[in-house]
């Protein structure tokens, strides 16, 4: 897919050569708001939104998420948004810290896959809270969405892979960007005001992807959707920033990394949406490895796999998909086994199943699913783009068989049916409410732009 944002690069190009980002894109953000947007991206934005309410919803009771939203409630003030399946109220701040964190819970969020950035992760988290307090309409909120993940995603398809290289969790440190642009929409900033909130925001934006193995990489993003909140919460009332606090010396570009072509940031911006690119999951995994699942899938659709049976399983993916998830052959923990190559093929390979149930039933120590790790070999193809994978498996028998994918379900090439993206709504928010609450839900959800008030949304999991 053809994007005027080029990759990022290790240069020297300073400050002069980026003038005007923050301007333009705070200009962008001031004028969103009573933006309509093309259909194509109000649709792409409404089944994301749907994808992050279902995800949250499917979170309510993992025992990460009660220590958050514990301590969020202890320190919360006025309670004006809520912590979506539930009936507490919080917070604005603390809402999109709760919700943002349980988004991203069951790895089951949506992806952009040429940033490695969950889009809507934090971006809905603060827009979700703000709007619910203003009373905001739908229509807003979409707009606010869908500006929020054009800033994050312009900017990650800037930086990266330089700045996720160096150690960055790209969806937190942008995603705090995404989330003040989200909010400045709600807010309905002016230029001026939304350029200190990109500011404010850039002072806050951080993340480790020493954290994606354990709870706090949800809080990452839970973080940077508070961030957000409260950048414009404070440009709103009056706080003011670097109004160029991307480009300008010792900003976001000099502590994170220049791109070789920093006006390719905002060209063409608001003529089209980056939303459109977004891969929403099939599997509650690293989308690495999703490619990978799918050629599984086929292969045990043909006939039952069983360790006995097979002399070696070899595995070909993407050089990324091996630096990610390809380092240890028997994960040792439940998240492990999320971002484990060896562990998703086998679950893959003799449940017939990757999804939600598959992966939390599977354990880890499970002996048939160790036995078929064993023999598996993985090799990673610098030949490979990001969406390719193949599996090959030799029998004992001395017969042969192969399975290759292009692009993994979920992609933008093979989106998710809207059958598909129900069933996957439905399994997750049955979690916490009845089937045909979730199904009204849901319905609420891809209307999303015929919603009068965003604060009549949470009716759908208290009544």
């Amino acid at each position: 897919m053809s994007s005027p944002i080029q990759s990022a690069g290790n240069t020297s190009s300073g400050a002069a050569l980026a003038g005007g980002v923050t301007k333009s894109l705070a200009e962008f953000i001031s004028t969103s708001a009573d933006k309509r947007l093309p259909s194509p991206v109000r649709r792409a934005t409404s089944r994301a939104y749907a994808n992050w309410i279902g995800c949250a919803l499917g979170a309510v009771g993992d025992s990460s998420l009660e220590t958050m939203m514990r301590v969020a409630l202890e320190l919360g003030g006025a309670q004006h948004a809520s912590i979506i399946g539930r009936r507490d109220r919080a917070d604005v701040v603390s809402a999109a810290l709760v919700n943002g964190f349980a988004a991203n819970t069951l790895d089951y969020d949506d992806m952009h896959v040429r940033t490695l950035i969950h889009p809507t992760g934090a971006v809905v988290a603060a827009a979700q809270a703000l709007a619910e307090r203003e009373h905001a309409p739908g229509h807003l909120l979409q707009s606010a969405v869908a500006t929020g993940i054009e800033v994050e995603c312009r900017l990650g398809l800037a930086l990266f892979p330089a700045h996720y290289n160096a150690g960055w969790h790209i969806t937190a440190t942008l995603g705090t960007l995404g989330a003040a642009a989200a909010a400045s929409v709600v807010m309905r900033l002016d230029a001026a005001r939304a350029a200190y909130a990109i500011g404010i925001a850039a002072t806050q934006a951080a993340g480790l992807r020493a954290m994606l193995d354990n709870p706090c990489k949800s809080f990452n993003i839970g973080r940077a959707a508070a961030a957000g909140v409260l950048a414009a919460l404070l440009a709103n009332a009056g706080m003011e920033s670097a109004p160029d606090a991307i480009e300008t010396k010792f900003g976001l570009f000099d502590v994170f990394g220049h791109p070789s072509k920093p006006e390719s940031i905002t060209e063409g911006l608001g003529e089209s949406y980056l939303v459109s690119e977004i891969s929403l999951k099939p599997y509650p995994c690293g989308v690495v490895i999703h490619p990978l699942i799918d050629a599984c899938l086929e292969m045990a659709r043909e006939e039952a796999i069983v360790a006995n049976d097979i002399s070696v399983i070899t595995i070909t993916v993407h050089p990324r998909a091996v630096e990610l998830a390809g380092r240890r052959r028997h994960p040792d923990t439940a998240i492990n086994g999320r971002f484990n190559i060896y562990h998703a093929a086998a679950l893959a390979l003799t449940r017939r199943s990757a999804g939600i149930a598959s992966f939390d039933s599977a354990d880890i120590d499970d002996s048939k699913l160790a036995a078929l790790r064993d023999r598996m070999k993985v090799e990673a193809d610098a030949s490979l783009r990001p969406s390719q994978a193949g599996v090959h498996i030799r029998f004992v028998s001395g017969v042969s068989k192969e399975q290759k994918v292009e692009f993994p379900s979920g992609s933008p090439e093979r989106p998710l049916t809207e059958e598909q993206l129900r069933e996957k709504f439905i399994e997750l928010a049955c979690r916490c409410m009845t089937k045909g609450s979730a199904e009204r839900l849901l319905e609420s959800c891809l209307s999303l732009e015929q919603s009068v008030d965003m604060a009549e949304m949470r009716n759908h999991w208290v009544s």
